[in-house]
């Protein structure tokens, strides 16, 4: 995968933040598992998820009951560990929770971000919707979950596999590759900055599709029985996926390109500027509590800041690709600023 230059900034100083403040790396203990069951089984339910990296796994099953196995510990749980030992300080953990059928997903502690590298395995209900958000990054994989779903990734690849339901899959820096196992009834929407995207469907979907890439090609195995398409804004207007746009629309790549750009850098320098004032505070703070007197409480070590989400500007211009498939049905809308747009058959 290709990846643009702010984007391998933009990476960097993230990961340079968390550097700036000492790590308890997920993994330093044996990790736990929590599970919860839903209170109305057989009722729409949700998982929500919203961390500031980690790597996830979701699978769905038979039941009513979420698991999670993690490398972190639960809250509150006890570890041993050998000789006795314990921790004094709020070591990152997750916390597993449910109300009215919403299970939520989050990690606690001191300082979340030096959970960075966690691990999460997760199983859910296969009808169960997703709404999942990575402040920073980590892969992200979904097996055999019927219900919708929804997913914000700051920088890593998505792999969906058995989807049912509609799908709202976004990502800045990744790949995206998502396999319908039966034909979608509702909207399909996947949007990668800087990542090529592979669409999965039953061959005999029914959709109206639209395709958008700046940087590369737009490919398909459907035939032209099925997929009958026309180019916007280009000179060849029959040349599907390999057809250049007019001064215009190069005009219109080379201004998005920048905006994205702008975006990221403006992502990059926030965080710097939250750290350095962090680091800041923390040396003040630690400076003062030298100079009181031994009875004063130990003030609390300050929290890394979250990275601020970047929203994806609207990608306009570029190669664009319309038409129907099997007649017309779903809306299913595909774009990249950078990365080849892949729509396929499933098997």
């Amino acid at each position: 995968m290709k990846t643009s230059l702010p984007s391998r900034i933009l990476h960097g100083l993230l990961l340079a933040s968390l550097a700036a403040t000492p790590l308890a790396r997920a993994g330093d203990d044996e990790g736990s598992t929590a599970t919860v069951k839903l209170s109305a089984p057989g009722q729409p339910a949700t998982l929500r998820l919203d961390m500031p990296w980690a790597d996830i796994h979701i699978t769905g099953v038979d039941g009513d009951t979420v698991t999670v196995e993690s490398t972190l510990t639960q809250k509150n749980a006890k570890v041993d560990r050998p000789g006795g030992l314990r921790r004094l300080d709020d070591e990152v953990s997750f916390e597993l929770t449910e109300k009215d059928n919403v299970v939520t997903l989050a990690l606690g502690g001191d300082n979340p971000w030096a959970g960075h590298d966690a691990e999460f395995k997760i199983s859910v209900p296969r009808a169960m919707a997703l709404s999942l958000k990575t402040d920073a990054g980590g892969d992200l994989v979904v097996e055999g979950v019927e219900g919708d779903v929804e997913i914000n990734n700051m920088n890593g690849d998505m792999k969906l596999e058995g989807l049912v339901g509609s799908a709202v899959l976004n990502t800045m820096n990744g790949e995206v590759r998502a396999v319908y196992a039966k034909a979608p009834q509702k909207p399909v929407s996947i949007t990668s900055m800087n990542g090529e995207v592979d669409l999965r469907l039953p061959a005999a979907t029914k959709a109206n599709i639209r395709l958008r890439t700046h940087n590369g090609s737009i490919l398909t195995d459907f035939s032209e029985d099925a997929l009958k398409t026309k180019s916007e804004g280009t000179k060849h207007g029959s040349g599907y996926g390999y057809a250049y746009g007019h001064d215009a629309t190069a005009r219109e790549i080379a201004q998005a390109a920048a905006e994205g750009a702008r975006v990221g850098l403006e992502v990059a320098r926030e965080v710097v500027r939250e750290v350095s004032r962090e680091v800041a505070r923390a040396v003040k703070e630690e400076s003062a509590k030298d100079a009181e007197d031994a009875r004063a409480p130990v003030a609390r070590a300050p929290r890394a800041p979250r990275a601020p989400r970047a929203p994806l500007p609207p990608i306009t211009g570029g190669k664009l690709v319309t038409g129907t498939l099997n007649g017309g049905g779903v809306d299913i809308k595909i774009s990249t600023m950078n990365g080849e747009i892949t729509l396929r058959q499933s098997k």
